[in-house]
């Protein structure tokens, strides 16, 4: 928990670093963004490893039917970080106007799943995708 606090005071007053979607179709661009604040049952998200899937650059250009067309909005629908307790979680669809590729990022409880040790940040959040894909 100290460590989070500890990464917030500073993002506070300037808010997070983000790959920032300004508009339907637009590029990405690397910014600062609005510090995001937890609802109810949700966990806020120290950001370790994103993923750039196809659906992530989907949404991010307004194409896919999930994309919420909230705009300014952070680009990324998962990705693997530490939670507040220190918990390292794969987390996926973020509420917009917030997403993975971000330095911090709120998700719903529900939607969190515990990394096993031995599973490193970048791998976890590169497998998911192509493994839920696989399945269906």
């Amino acid at each position: 928990m100290r460590t989070l606090v500890y990464l917030c005071a500073g993002v506070e007053e300037r808010g997070m670093k983000a790959a920032i979607v300004t508009a339907a179709g637009k590029t990405p661009v690397y910014g600062d963004f609005e510090m995001p604040v937890v609802k109810d049952g949700e966990e806020m998200i120290s950001v370790r490893a994103a993923a750039l899937s196809n659906v992530t650059k989907s949404r991010a250009s307004g194409a896919h039917y999930s994309s919420s067309g909230v705009y300014p909005a952070v680009a990324g629908v998962d990705g693997v970080g530490v939670t507040r307790d220190g918990r390292r979680v794969y987390f996926a669809m973020p509420e917009a106007p917030f997403g993975a590729l971000a330095e911090f990022c709120p998700i719903n409880l529900r939607r969190c799943v515990a990394i096993p040790g031995g599973l490193d940040d970048v791998t976890a959040a590169a497998i998911a995708n192509p493994g839920m894909c696989a399945t269906s």
